[in-house]
């Protein structure tokens, strides 16, 4: 869990353990069995350009498990995308960042639903 905070050892992670404790179940072997089947081969990237409807693609900025630049490629690729990068945060933006996060998922959910 460490991993996926900009800070491994900061704040964020303390608050977010604090809020989760008691609901949480980690499986390492189940995330471990799921990576070595490439987590289903959900792998869609070469249909990204038939997607017409609205998507919000958010990225953290200090993200070691999916890149920001990656979520930057996805974006360009969609056509009608939103990219959003969370310049304070990695993996876990909506912990790091909450605030910010819920006014971006709001502001888009109000702007597509109109």
């Amino acid at each position: 869990m460490p991993f996926h905070f900009r800070e491994p050892r900061g704040a964020a992670l303390g608050e977010y353990l604090r809020r989760t404790a008691g609901l949480a179940r980690y499986a390492p072997d189940v995330i471990r069995q799921f990576s070595a089947q490439e987590y289903g081969g959900i792998d869609v990237e070469d249909r990204l350009g038939a997607v017409t409807h609205p998507v919000l693609v958010l990225a953290g900025r200090h993200d070691r498990t999916c890149v920001a630049g990656a979520s930057e490629d996805m974006a360009r690729r969609l056509p009608n995308a939103e990219l959003v990068v969370f310049e304070d945060s990695a993996h876990m933006m909506f912990a790091e960042e909450q605030d910010r996060f819920l006014a971006t998922v709001r502001r888009f959910l109000d702007r597509i639903t109109g």
